[in-house]
């Protein structure tokens, strides 16, 4: 007889945000603690919110939540408005368990990923200031979470997501369900991903920390 194993996600214990952080198109995709032995947490179960300077992109449908960026006289004003925003959703939900995408180092315009450096440092400076700690994934990590290969196109991450949640993102947002994936669509499955991959390293640091202090406390 084969030994049951334990459920890892009973360590799932607080709100995971996942973080796909642009200069267009943020996005955070918000996890309630779920004991759900799987990987894969259904779409109904999530909150999306998202950020753009498109007025016809802005859509409040169910738990998917858009927000108009506005204008900015100034890059640091748009990153200070981006990074606020950000600050803001984290703080109304209570969240302080964030995976976030790390920059795409290989990226070849150096210039745009000046500026998502100094986008991103600010949002990381507030976190900071807010005591809410994050830890970085790579943009391949992330790729392979969700297809299992770690140089996945946009459309790719897209056909992980049809599968994984039986959601077509495309209608929702009044486009083909073939048409091309573009922002938001692309940065909420992203998000979603990311914060995939941090409720499952959340669970191995709980369940660590957890063991640690039960084998202390046997050995006193």
């Amino acid at each position: 007889m084969s030994k049951q194993i334990p459920n890892p996600f009973i360590y799932a214990t607080d709100i995971v945000c996942g973080i796909d952080y642009s200069i267009r198109t943020p996005c955070l995709t918000l996890i309630r603690p779920t004991d759900l032995y799987n990987t894969i947490v259904p779409f109904d179960q999530c909150e999306f919110y998202y950020m753009t300077h498109i007025k016809r992109d802005v859509i409040d449908h169910k738990n998917i939540h858009g927000t108009l960026m506005g204008d900015w006289d100034s890059d640091e004003t748009r990153y200070e408005t981006i990074a606020d925003w950000a600050i803001d959703v984290l703080k109304k939900n209570g969240c302080k368990t964030i995976g976030l995408e790390d920059y795409a180092y290989g990226a070849a315009n150096k210039s745009a990923l000046t500026q998502l450096a100094e986008n991103q440092g600010l949002l990381k400076y507030k976190l900071h200031l807010n005591g809410i700690d994050y830890a970085k994934y790579a943009p391949t990590s992330i790729k392979k979470f969700a297809t299992g290969n770690g140089r996945s196109v946009k459309a790719q991450m897209y056909d992980a997501w049809l599968v994984d949640t039986q959601v077509c993102l495309q209608s929702i947002f009044n486009r083909y369900p073939d048409g091309k994936i573009k922002s938001p669509v692309s940065d909420i499955v992203d998000s979603y991903y990311i914060a995939l991959s941090q409720r499952v390293d959340m669970c191995h640091t709980n369940f660590l920390f957890i063991e640690g202090q039960t084998k202390e406390k046997e050995s006193k």
